[in-house]
C-alpha cells in the first residue's frame, strides 16, 4: 500500500526504511548526551566531596568514629630579676556542668524522651501543640533537679547563687560567640565555593555545645568530695540524674604570690616634720601588679586571631570557650610565650586504641624589676607616711583644705649600663583582692585613675627637667658657645612689653630678682628660665623637636608593655605646613623650659638622662630580660655639651644655690633648712622641675565629653626630680631615679625627699 506525502504524492516504502535508522541514531545520541551529563554531574559532586569538602566531611566522619579529650596545659611563670615568682599557675579542680544543663535544654530533652516513651501508641496522632503540652507535664521533674543543682553548688562552695548565674551567662555568651564565628566561617567557605546555602545549613552543633563548662573554679576539697558523691548517686537514683551531667576537671588557677608584702620603712632620714626613730610597718598591696598584669576571659577577637579550629585543622594552642588570656601588662604582652599548648587523647571507638599527645607548658618570662625594691619604694610612697601627702613646705600659700590630701605620681629606677628597669611604681595602686572585692571603685575612679601604669602610660609636662637636654643639644648644634654666658634680666627681651611680661624667670616672679649672667652649668643649677627661653628661640621649634625625638620623646620605646604611650611632640612630618601647631617662635621658647606642646613619660625621662651619662648613646629601656627588641643609637653629641649638662646636674644638688640642694621645713614653729639628699657615701646629680600642668577635669555635666565647662578637680604644678646616682668607687653614675608627683607643687620640695628615700631603699636591697 502506497504512502503519501503532504502533497498527496505516492512515496515508495524504501524511503521509510531509510528514515527509521536516522531517527534511531538521533535518539541514541540524545540518550548518550544525557548519560554523559549525568556522569559529569556525578563527577563534579565527587570532586566537591573529595576535594572541596574533604576536610569538613572527614572531620565529621572522624567525630563519629573517634572521641577526643583535651589535656590542659600550664601557663608559664613570670619572675623578677632575682627569680622570685610574680605569677604562676596553681593546680586546681573545677566543677563543670554540661552546656545543655546550663542553657536549660537538658530538662526539655529528658522530658520529651519520657513523654515519648510513655505515650508511644498515640504519639503519632498528636499535633505539635498537644505534644508540647504533654512534654511540659514531664518537665517539672527535671527542672527541679536543675534548680537544686545550682542551690547545692552554691551552698557547698560558698559561692553566691547570683555569681553562679553570672558565670552561666558568661559561658553561654562565650559559646554563642564561638559558634557564630565558626558558622559564619563555614558559610563564607561554602559561598566562596559557589554553593547556595544559608546560615541554617551550616549551623551544626560545635564541640563547645556538647562539652562541660566550669562553673565553680578552684573548688575546695569539701566541694570536690560532695560533687563526687552526688555524681555517683546520680548513676543509680533518677532523682539526681542531673548530676550525671556534672564533672570534676583538673584546671589551673593563676596566682600572684608576691602581690602583697609587709615592709618596714626607716623614717630616721625623712624630712623633719615626718622624721621618727621608730620604723613604720606598711602592708603593701598590688606590688608590680600593673607591670605583671591580669588575665581575662577570651573574647570574639581572640577566637578570630587564634582559633582552635580553622579550615578543618586544629591548633591546640588556639582558644576555645572557657579559656583565659592575658589582659594587661606582661600577661598580655607575652601571651604567646606564656601560653602553653594543650595535649590531646584521641580514642578510636572501633579499636578502642588511644593516641596521646602530651601538652607543652608555657615558657617562663623573666623581668628586670626587683620585686623587693619595688615593694620598698611603694611602701615609702604610701600616703600614710606623709611623703605623698600635701605638706605645708611643698609650696607657698597652700590652702588649709589641701593639707593632708593624698598625692598621685610615679617613680622609676633604671640601671644605666643595661637600661633595665629595676622598679617602676605607680601611685595609687590597688591590690588584686581589693579590686576583686570592689571593681567598680577601681574602674570608675577617674580622678585618681589607679588603673593607669603611670611610669609608661601617663605623659606629663616635663618642666625644667628638659633643660640639660636643651643645653647639650644647643652646644652640639653650635647655637651656644661652650663658655658663653646669657644675662638674666628677669624677663625675655621683646619689643612689646606684654610679651616681655609673658616670659619671665621664676626668680623674678617670686622674689623680684634676677640671676645675672650665667653659663650653661650654672643656668641648670639655678634653673634660669631666661637662659633656656633664649636657647629655645635659637634652636627653634623644629630643632628642639628633632633633638627631643632623638632622645626618645614622641615615640614608644619598646619597653615590653603594650600600655606604653609615646607622649607628645609637634608633628615633624608637617613642620613645613604653616597651619601645623607647635612650630611657632612662642612654641620654641616654651619648649626650651619644658612647657608648651611637649609631654613625656617617666621612663622616657629616665631613658634620656641615661643617654646623657653614656655620652649621648641611647639604649631603650626594658622590663624584659634578654629583650631582643632593645634599640641603641649614637646621638652624635658634642662631648663638651654633655659634660656641661652633667656639671650642671652636679651643681644643682651639691652647690648651695642649686634647686635640688635643700628644702625648708617647719618643726615646732621653727623654719629649718635641710639637705634634699642626705644619704652618705653616694654621689647624686639631679634636676628638679616644677611643671605648669593642664588642669584635670571630670565630666561633671554627664555629656560624655570633657570641656572647659566641666569641673576642675586638680590644678597646679607637677613636681619632678630626675637624679643620677653614682655608687662609691664608680667613675660615672650607675642609676637614674625619676620621681614625679601630680599637682603637688615644687619639684625640689615634693619629689626631692621621695627620691632621697628611694636611695635608702636601694641601699637596703644592695644596689648602693
Amino acid at each position: 500500500m502506497p504512502t503519501f506525502s503532504r502533497l498527496g504524492q505516492a512515496q515508495p516504502r524504501s524511503w521509510l526504511r531509510r528514515l527509521m535508522p536516522s531517527m534511531f541514531q538521533r535518539r541514541l545520541r540524545l540518550l548518550a548526551l544525557g548519560v554523559i551529563a549525568v556522569c559529569a554531574l556525578l563527577c563534579v559532586q565527587m570532586a566537591r566531596l573529595t576535594v572541596t569538602d574533604h576536610a569538613d566531611l572527614q572531620a565529621r566522619a572522624e567525630s563519629v568514629l573517634t572521641r577526643v579529650r583535651l589535656i590542659p596545659t600550664s601557663r608559664g611563670r613570670i619572675l623578677d630579676r632575682k627569680q622570685r615568682v610574680l605569677a604562676q599557675d596553681r593546680p586546681a579542680y573545677d566543677i563543670c556542668v554540661a552546656y545543655e544543663v546550663i542553657t536549660g535544654k537538658w530538662s526539655y530533652k529528658k522530658a520529651r524522651r519520657d513523654a515519648f516513651r510513655d505515650n508511644k501508641a498515640t504519639w503519632g496522632e498528636l499535633d505539635p501543640i498537644d505534644r508540647e503540652a504533654l512534654v511540659a507535664r514531664y518537665t517539672d521533674h527535671y527542672s527541679q533537679q536543675v534548680e537544686r543543682l545550682w542551690q547545692d553548688l552554691a551552698s557547698v562552695s560558698q559561692v553566691d547563687l547570683s555569681e553562679i548565674e553570672a558565670q552561666k551567662a558568661r559561658v553561654i555568651e562565650r559559646v554563642q560567640q564561638v559558634a557564630s564565628h565558626i558558622w559564619l566561617k563555614r558559610l563564607e567557605q561554602r559561598t566562596e565555593q559557589g554553593q547556595d546555602v544559608e546560615l541554617a545549613d551550616v549551623a551544626q552543633p560545635i564541640s563547645e555545645q556538647r562539652a562541660d563548662h566550669p562553673l565553680i573554679l578552684g573548688a575546695s576539697a569539701d566541694t570536690l568530695a560532695f560533687a563526687r558523691r552526688m555524681i555517683d548517686l546520680g548513676e543509680t537514683d533518677d532523682r539526681y540524674a542531673v548530676w550525671q551531667q556534672v564533672s570534676v576537671m583538673p584546671s589551673r588557677q593563676r596566682e600572684y604570690p608576691s602581690d602583697t608584702m609587709t615592709v618596714e620603712v626607716d623614717r630616721s632620714h625623712f624630712p623633719g616634720p615626718l622624721r621618727s626613730d621608730k620604723p613604720a610597718v606598711v602592708q603593701v598591696n598590688g606590688i608590680a601588679s600593673l607591670i605583671v598584669g591580669n588575665m581575662r576571659d577570651t573574647w570574639k577577637e581572640d577566637f578570630d586571631q587564634k582559633p582552635f579550629r580553622a579550615a578543618g585543622k586544629i591548633d591546640l594552642k588556639g582558644y576555645i570557650s572557657g579559656d583565659r588570656t592575658g589582659s594587661t601588662g606582661i600577661e598580655s604582652a607575652q601571651e604567646d610565650r606564656l601560653r602553653g599548648t594543650r595535649g590531646r587523647i584521641t580514642e578510636d571507638l572501633e579499636t578502642l586504641k588511644q593516641y596521646r599527645l602530651e601538652p607543652t607548658p608555657g615558657r617562663d618570662v623573666s623581668l628586670t624589676i626587683d620585686a623587693h625594691l619595688q615593694a620598698r619604694i611603694q611602701a615609702l610612697m604610701d600616703p600614710s607616711l606623709g611623703l605623698t601627702k600635701r605638706q605645708p613646705w611643698h609650696q607657698r600659700n597652700i590652702p588649709e583644705s589641701e593639707i593632708g590630701r593624698p598625692l598621685n605620681g610615679a617613680a622609676v629606677v633604671l640601671d644605666i649600663a643595661s637600661s633595665q628597669i629595676l622598679a617602676a611604681v605607680s601611685l595609687p595602686t590597688m591590690g588584686r583582692e581589693e579590686i576583686a572585692n570592689n571593681p567598680k571603685a577601681y574602674l570608675d575612679d577617674h580622678i585618681n585613675q589607679p588603673y593607669i601604669n603611670r611610669p609608661v602610660a601617663m605623659p606629663y609636662q616635663p618642666g625644667s627637667t628638659v633643660k640639660p637636654l636643651v643645653l647639650s643639644s644647643a652646644i652640639t648644634q653650635g647655637k651656644l658657645g661652650l663658655h658663653e654666658e646669657i644675662e638674666c634680666h628677669g624677663y625675655l627681651g621683646f619689643p612689646d612689653t606684654s610679651t616681655s611680661n609673658r616670659y619671665r624667670c621664676w626668680i623674678y616672679k617670686q622674689f623680684n630678682s634676677t640671676h645675672g649672667p650665667l653659663d650653661g652649668p650654672h643656668a641648670i643649677a639655678a634653673s634660669c628660665n631666661i637662659f633656656f627661653y633664649t636657647l629655645g628661640r635659637r634652636l627653634g621649634a623644629r630643632g628642639l623637636t628633632q633633638w627631643f625625638a632623638r632622645f626618645g620623646l614622641g615615640s614608644t620605646l619598646g619597653c615590653g608593655l603594650n600600655e606604653e604611650v609615646a607622649g607628645d611632640l609637634p608633628d615633624l612630618a608637617r613642620a613645613d605646613d604653616p597651619n601645623t601647631p607647635g612650630f611657632g617662635v612662642h612654641d620654641a621658647i616654651n619648649m626650651g623650659i619644658g612647657q608648651g606642646p611637649i609631654r613625656w613619660t617617666p621612663i622616657q625621662a629616665a631613658c634620656a638622662y641615661a643617654a646623657l651619662v653614656r655620652g649621648g648613646y641611647l639604649i631603650t629601656p626594658t622590663f624584659l630580660m634578654n629583650n631582643a627588641s632593645q634599640r641603641s643609637e649614637d646621638l652624635r653629641m658634642d662631648s663638651r655639651g654633655v659634660e656641661a649638662a652633667i656639671q650642671g646636674l652636679d651643681l644643682c644638688v651639691n652647690d648651695p644655690t642649686g634647686t635640688a640642694n635643700h628644702i625648708y621645713t617647719e618643726v615646732d614653729g621653727q623654719r629649718k633648712r635641710e639637705n634634699t639628699i642626705n644619704i652618705e657615701g653616694v654621689k647624686v646629680y639631679a634636676k628638679t622641675g616644677t611643671a605648669d600642668a593642664v588642669a584635670l577635669r571630670v565630666d561633671s555635666d554627664g555629656d560624655g565629653v570633657i570641656t572647659t565647662r566641666d569641673t576642675v578637680v586638680r590644678d597646679g604644678d607637677h613636681a619632678w626630680f630626675v637624679g643620677l646616682v653614682q655608687r662609691a668607687g664608680s667613675s660615672r653614675p650607675d642609676y637614674v631615679v625619676v620621681v614625679v608627683v601630680e599637682y603637688a607643687g615644687s619639684g625640689g620640695a615634693v619629689s626631692g625627699p621621695i627620691a632621697n628615700q628611694i636611695l635608702y631603699a636601694m641601699r637596703s636591697e644592695g644596689y648602693l
